[in-house]
């Protein structure tokens, strides 16, 4: 059976919010400028003040809201509509985030926080060739920070340019050689390029840089569980954690540790908490299904495999698992139509013996359950809808 396989994160990078020591102060500059609002409640500078102050204390939601007030009343406030979107983008607004910096970058086309933050929206929508298109003319005319640098090379990362994007995290690391950020992405670029060994010393030397540093402990948490040091992985698995406590992927990669070192209660409820975070997460599903298979919980097993199959209704393996444990139901007919879609889809996949193998079983299951060959012929006819 195939474990979940989580993979290294490249990290895109942002402003930081304000340090412990300044907290206070700006919390004094927004009790002032709350004062002000009460009195002059039309004033944009006032409202965009306060969602700064908001932005620079972490709390991003009460921030977009004064910044959707600035940019009500002054629709010519570049910076409070960077802002705005950097306020969305953080609470993963990624769509409401784009128009705001969009109509910044009109007016600030050359600032470099602002195109670092569009880029990072580009990313997570997957949008890879739209954030290298934005970031490259930058770059190549010698303007690039260590973020622009940085998000490029995340963007050529997924478009598989390793080259490219390993030049530009080394000309990140010639602006600032003390990035904990930049040593964990190459990190994740050397292991693509099977280079694991000095993976491992780029992560090491972030954590170096930056003891906290969450992706790091994630990336170095799953290059160990891949060489077999899960009990080790655990450790930075946790780490991350407490840096990232309601991020879908890492709880997912605590799961798939655990679920090696076979430990399945614990896989369960971590991929479990995963999944209620990030329902979308296929593989997630799948190791909920196998994990529960594993547990003889056939029952949960088929809700977690037509979920996943619900996530991609083309991805043959779960409706191979979903027949195979209804066949343990002794629901004869779904075991036999979950596996006619699986055969469908393995031969529109060009997996023939896999695709072979589902019409033997379909062969044996008919055979079992003493199905007729009008029902066996109506619940093939039927899959051959599903599976194109």
């Amino acid at each position: 059976m195939k474990f979940f396989q989580p993979f290294a994160i490249m990290s895109v990078l942002w402003l930081s919010a304000c340090l412990p020591e300044t907290t206070r102060v700006v919390e004094k500059q927004i009790e002032h400028n709350l004062e002000r609002a009460q009195t002059d409640p039309n004033n944009a500078e006032v409202r965009y003040r306060l969602g700064r102050g908001f932005l620079t204390l972490g709390r991003y939601e009460q921030g977009a809201n004064h910044l959707k007030d600035a940019v009500r009343l002054n629709k010519t406030h570049a910076l409070a509509h960077r802002e705005l979107g950097w306020a969305l983008y953080h609470l993963k607004d990624y769509t409401g985030a784009e128009p705001w910096l969009l109509q910044a970058l009109e007016m600030m086309p050359r600032d470099r926080f602002l195109l670092s933050t569009l880029s990072a929206v580009y990313i997570h929508q997957k949008r890879y060739r739209d954030a290298v298109e934005l970031l490259k003319p930058f770059v190549d005319t010698g303007r690039g920070t260590v973020k622009i640098c940085n998000n490029l090379a995340v963007a050529y990362q997924h478009l598989g340019l390793y080259r490219l994007a390993m030049k530009q995290l080394e000309q990140s690391l010639e602006k600032n050689p003390d990035s904990a950020e930049t040593h964990s992405n190459l990190g994740v670029l050397l292991e693509k390029v099977g280079k694991p060994e000095q993976a491992l010393a780029e992560y090491e030397t972030a954590l170096t840089l930056d003891p906290g540093h969450g992706s790091a402990h994630f990336n170095l948490a799953v290059a160990l569980t891949r060489q077999g040091h899960s009990d080790e992985a655990l450790r930075h698995f946790r780490r991350a954690q407490k840096a990232h406590p309601q991020d879908p992927e890492i709880l997912a990669g605590l799961g798939w540790t655990y679920q090696k070192l076979e430990r399945y209660s614990e896989a369960i409820r971590y991929y479990e908490q995963s999944v209620w975070l990030s329902p979308s997460n296929i593989q997630a599903q799948q190791a909920l299904g196998e994990l529960w298979d594993i547990t003889r919980h056939y029952g949960r097993a088929i809700s977690a495999y037509e979920t996943a199959a619900k996530l991609d209704p083309e991805m043959p393996d779960n409706y191979y698992h979903l027949g195979r444990l209804s066949n343990h139901l002794k629901e004869g007919e779904k075991a036999v139509a979950y596996m006619a879609v699986a055969e469908a889809l393995y031969r529109k996949s060009r997996h023939a013996e896999m695709a072979e193998h589902c019409r033997k079983n379909i062969a044996i299951l008919a055979g079992k359950y003493h199905l007729k060959k009008a029902d066996v012929r109506r619940l093939t006819q039927a899959a051959l809808l599903v599976g194109g």
